[in-house]
C-alpha cells in the first residue's frame, strides 16, 4: 500500500503550489473544492476498486484492500485537476525552468526550512499520540482519532477557513507599508473567530452524545467522554491558525517553529504523564492536548501584544468580555435544551438523533446571536440585519408600480 500511495507526496506538492497561487489572489472556490473530490476518489475506490477492476473480461486489478490505497491515489489526481482548472483566467504561464536568481523565489526557500519543520513536527506528535493510545484498552486508537477527527471539523470550518481567506489581505497590508491597517484587520479576525467558536465549543460539550451518535450508533459513553474534553480546545485551536498566520505574514517563520517546539515538547511530556502516570486512559491524551492549546495560544497572544502594540486594546478586552457573558448565558440555555430533549434508548442512529440536535443547536446559537445583539457585540449586527431581510423585507411598490404602468 505503501508502494501505491509514495505518488501522493508529489501529486499533493503540485496542487498545494497551484492551491497556493489562487489564494494569494482571493481565489478560494477551487481550493475549497479539492479536499472534497480527494474523499470522492477514497469512496470510489472504496466502493469500485475493492472487488476489482475489468476490463473487457480482462482482470486488470484484483482489487481487495489495495483497492483503497488505488482509491487514494485516484482522489490524489482529482485533487491536482480541479487546482489545476482554478488557474483558468490568472494569466499562468509555466515554463520547466528554475530562476535561482528571481527574489521571490530566493524568499521563499530562505522561509521554507522553519515551516516545513514546523508542519512535520505536528506529525511526530501525531504519532506519538498513537503510540501511547495503543498501550491502552483495546479500542483507544480508533476511539481517540476519530473524536479528534470530529472536533476538528469547527476548527477547519472557522479557524482554518477563516485565517485562510484573511490572509493574503494581511499580507497585502504590510506589503502596503500599513502596519496600522494590518493590526485592525487581524483584530476583526480574532474577534470573529472567537465570536464564532466559543458557542459552537459549548454545544460540542453539552451535545457530545447526540455528536458522536452520528458515527456509533447507539452512541458510546467512552467516546462521549473523550470528546467532553477535546471540545475544550476548539476555542483554542481556532485562535491559534490566526495568531501563526500573522507572523507568517510578516515573513516571520521561525517565531512559530520555536513555539511549536516547546509545546510539542510539552504535549509529549504532559501525555506520557497522564496516560501512563496518572492512569486516565485516553482522556490523559485529550487533556494533554488541551493544556497545550492554552499555553500555545497564550504564548502567541504575548509575543503578538509585544511586536504589535495597541492589538489587545481596551475595546478588544470589552468584546471579548460581553462574548464570554453572552456564551455564559448561552450555555444555560443549550444545557435545559439537552436535559428537555435527552438522548433515549430509542435513538440508535443518525435519523432518530439529527432532530434532536437540530432543535438543541438552533435553540443556542439563536439565543446566542440574540444575547450578543443585546450585549451590542458588532459581529451580532450582519446576522440580525441579514434574518430581518429575509423574514421581513418590505416590497418595493414603486418599482411594482412603474413595471406596470
Amino acid at each position: 500500500m505503501m508502494r501505491v500511495i509514495a505518488v501522493n507526496p508529489f501529486l499533493f506538492a503540485i496542487a498545494a503550489v497551484v492551491a497556493s497561487m489562487q489564494q494569494a489572489v482571493g481565489r478560494f472556490a477551487f481550493f475549497a473544492l479539492a479536499p472534497a473530490l480527494y474523499n470522492i476518489g477514497i469512496i470510489t475506490g472504496i466502493l469500485f476498486f475493492t472487488g476489482g477492476i475489468n476490463i473487457f473480461g480482462w482482470q486488470v486489478f484484483e482489487g481487495g484492500i489495495m483497492g483503497v490505497a488505488l482509491g487514494v491515489v485516484f482522489g490524489s489526481i482529482l485533487q491536482l485537476v480541479v487546482s489545476t482548472l482554478g488557474l483558468i483566467g490568472m494569466g499562468f504561464d509555466y515554463r520547466f525552468k528554475i530562476f535561482w536568481k528571481n527574489r521571490g523565489f530566493r524568499q521563499v526557500l530562505r522561509l521554507l526550512p522553519p515551516r516545513s519543520l514546523d508542519q512535520g513536527m505536528d506529525y511526530v506528535n501525531s504519532l506519538v499520540e498513537t503510540n501511547l493510545a495503543s498501550r491502552l484498552v483495546a479500542g483507544s486508537v480508533r476511539a481517540y482519532q476519530q473524536v479528534t477527527s470530529l472536533s476538528f471539523v469547527p476548527i477547519n470550518l472557522i479557524g482554518v477557513a477563516i485565517s485562510t481567506a484573511a490572509y493574503p489581505r494581511m499580507t497585502e497590508r504590510l506589503a502596503q507599508g500599513r502596519p496600522d491597517l494590518f493590526r485592525k484587520e487581524l483584530q476583526s479576525v480574532l474577534r470573529v473567530i472567537i465570536w464564532l467558536a466559543l458557542p459552537v465549543t459549548v454545544v460540542a460539550f453539552f451535545a457530545r452524545g447526540y455528536i458522536i451518535n452520528f458515527i456509533v450508533n447507539g452512541g458510546d459513553p467512552y467516546m462521549a467522554s473523550i470528546l467532553a474534553v477535546l471540545a475544550l480546545s476548539i476555542l483554542f485551536r481556532c485562535i491559534y491558525f490566526i495568531s501563526a498566520r500573522s507572523f507568517y505574514a510578516q515573513q516571520d517563520t521561525k517565531t512559530p517553529l520555536y513555539i511549536s517546539f516547546f509545546t510539542i515538547g510539552l504535549n509529549i511530556t504532559l501525555a506520557v504523564m497522564f496516560t501512563m502516570v496518572f492512569g486516565w486512559g485516553v482522556q490523559g491524551l485529550a487533556w494533554a492536548a488541551v493544556v497545550v492549546s492554552v499555553v500555545e495560544v497564550a504564548i502567541l497572544f504575548y509575543l503578538m501584544a509585544r511586536r504589535i502594540p495597541g492589538l489587545f486594546n481596551k475595546a478588544f478586552y470589552s468584546a471579548i468580555g460581553r462574548m464570554l457573558s453572552a456564551t455564559g448565558l448561552m450555555a444555560v440555555i443549550t444545557y435545559i435544551s439537552v436535559v428537555l430533549l435527552p438522548l433515549s434508548a430509542d435513538d440508535q442512529s443518525f435519523f432518530s438523533t439529527f432532530p434532536k440536535f437540530a432543535v438543541i443547536t438552533f435553540v443556542s446559537l439563536l439565543s446566542y446571536v440574540l444575547l450578543s445583539y443585546l450585549f451590542r457585540l458588532r459581529e451580532a449586527t450582519p446576522v440580525i440585519s441579514r434574518v430581518q431581510k429575509i423574514l421581513f423585507k418590505r416590497p418595493d411598490i414603486d418599482n411594482d408600480a412603474r413595471s406596470h404602468s
